[in-house]
């Protein structure tokens, strides 16, 4: 769901911002993350890794900061 999240909001961000200078560099920041860690979920070994507290910190961590980058911007 969090990488969903990133992506939404990347998606609608860029939506928003169309006409606005480095728009497409704005929206990949938070895009980018939710694509990595949607494209992590197909490989079974990471996935599994995913469970850990520290993966789930780390993600937590750079989705909440890709969530305010795109609020503030």
């Amino acid at each position: 769901m969090w990488a969903y999240a990133l992506i939404a909001t990347g998606s609608i961000n860029w939506s928003y911002q169309r006409n606005e200078p480095n728009v497409v560099t704005n929206s990949a920041f938070v895009i980018v993350p939710g694509l990595v860690l949607f494209a992590i979920t197909f490989n079974k070994t990471l996935a599994a890794k995913l469970n850990s507290k520290a993966a789930m910190a780390f993600w937590g961590t750079v989705g909440g900061l890709a969530l305010i980058y795109a609020f503030i911007n």
